[in-house]
């Protein structure tokens, strides 16, 4: 693992822990074990590693989902593959980090922002419309539309408005959102291809 690597890698663990706000350049070299003279050889300054750390969490999120294009029997498939990641990777951060990218690194959070309204909206899309070629998707479903919705959830997941962090977690809203979601866009054939990942798939309990 390189010195650069080896950063990020600390670093993210403990933004995801504690919120990026929380933790500081002093507490993360010491948990390298190293000086922040040396930190600051491989980063510039907080902005740049938080902005290093998300672009190699969008490269993963990338490749991930290719690979759920890629690997999945049908659309259907491809979503739950996908969403499963999402609780996964929700599931293991501190609600306040996107709060911190809102608020403090605003130039981050765009980053992040627009990636989810280009890419994951293209996949969000495509998606939908593999669905209703498919058959398990409805196919009077305004593809559009709803790949907007879908993505418009992204926002709203940690803004402490539309649901208050403390009566609800992270997990919950993008959960429940995503029974909701899938329930309002399978066919009667999706229904029946749902019923059957259900049974047959063990990682169905972490969205249903």
């Amino acid at each position: 693992m390189s010195d650069l690597t080896n950063i990020l890698d600390t670093a993210d663990k403990l933004f995801r822990k504690y919120g990026i706000r929380s933790v500081t350049m002093t507490e993360i070299a010491r948990q390298l074990g190293i000086s922040k003279k040396t930190l600051y050889v491989h980063i510039e300054n907080k902005q740049d590693l938080v902005a290093k750390i998300v672009k190699s969490y969008i490269s993963e999120e990338t490749e991930m989902c290719n690979a759920a294009v890629r690997d999945a029997d049908n659309a259907l498939d491809e979503l739950l593959r996908i969403s499963i990641y999402v609780q996964n990777q929700i599931k293991a951060i501190n609600p306040s980090i996107i709060y911190d990218l809102q608020k403090y690194y605003r130039s981050v959070w765009k980053l992040m922002d627009g990636f989810h309204r280009t890419y994951i909206l293209n996949m969000a899309e495509h998606n939908l419309q593999r669905g209703v070629e498919e058959g398990i998707y409805r196919a009077d479903l305004d593809i559009k539309i709803i790949a907007k919705i879908y993505v418009g959830l992204f926002p709203i997941l940690s803004d402490g408005e539309t649901f208050s962090l403390e009566e609800y977690t992270t997990s919950k809203i993008y959960g429940e959102f995503m029974k909701y979601h899938i329930h309002g866009i399978v066919s009667s054939k999706g229904r029946a291809v749902l019923e059957e990942f259900m049974k047959e798939n063990t990682l169905n309990s972490i969205i249903f």
